[in-house]
């Protein structure tokens, strides 16, 4: 199972995300390096787990669409790959971020606004730069689409799967930062029967390494994680035990 650092920049620099309550996120405090700036605390993240993908919210671009376009061309760079939520609302949303070199561009449910939009957007760009974010809040759709926000997330994935996506991000804002464990696993399992060749990536919660072993053995190929790498929780050693 894959490591994959989380970034949240929020005005520029990398905050540390609570319960997806925005409003008390905070310039991130991290046992690598005093710094807060992406770059840095990208490279800190490499160093010490030899880790070379990273999924970056890009927070200003999602509440205000105003895209960290600098800071996201800087991380590109070099032989890391980024997966990116800008809160994509258009082809241009997604065409911006492959010009800029990201390597997936991820279509969250937060901001999407159609099951039409998502079809569009599979058929310009292809599905394997894609990655659909299944955003959810304590369990619940996070959409601006109103016919979505009664539907089970099961429900709404199997429309996204249908219209052609095939790598998956199931993600509660709810657990983030809580370091209380990932509440997602049991969705996940159901998922795998929708996407038996795909990709599915769960977070959200990840406090330690027993909460990623059940992560794997919810047959999940990705666990998105930021705190724990942050606070020391999770060792170098933890990281190698999932890629030895």
């Amino acid at each position: 199972m894959e490591i994959i650092p989380v970034l949240d920049i929020l005005n520029g620099v990398v905050v540390r995300g609570v319960a997806g309550q925005r409003d008390r996120y905070r310039r991130v405090q991290s046992q690598l390096t005093s710094s807060c700036d992406p770059s840095v605390i990208m490279r800190a993240l490499e160093g010490e787990f030899d880790l070379h993908r990273f999924y970056i919210a890009d927070l200003d671009a999602i509440q205000c669409q105003q895209l960290n376009r600098c800071t996201v061309a800087e991380l590109a760079r070099g032989e890391t790959s980024l997966m990116v939520d800008r809160g994509v609302r258009s082809a241009a949303d997604v065409e911006e971020l492959l010009e800029l070199g990201v390597s997936h561009v991820v279509l969250a449910l937060e901001t999407l606004d159609s099951l039409d939009t998502a079809t569009a957007l599979v058929s310009t760009f292809g599905a394997d730069q894609l990655v659909l974010s299944l955003d959810l809040k304590n369990g619940r759709p996070l959409t601006v689409n109103p016919e979505w926000k009664t539907v089970e997330p099961f429900d709404i994935a199997h429309q996204l799967v249908d219209a052609g996506l095939r790598h998956l991000i199931v993600l509660d804002l709810a657990a983030v930062g809580v370091d209380d464990g990932t509440p997602t696993t049991d969705l996940c399992r159901r998922l795998r029967s929708l996407l038996p060749d795909g990709t599915i990536i769960t977070g959200g919660g990840v406090s330690n390494c027993g909460d990623l072993h059940g992560i794997e053995a919810a047959s999940v190929d990705g666990a998105l994680v930021a705190s724990a790498l942050h606070d020391g929780r999770l060792s170098a050693e933890d990281v190698r035990t999932f890629y030895s």
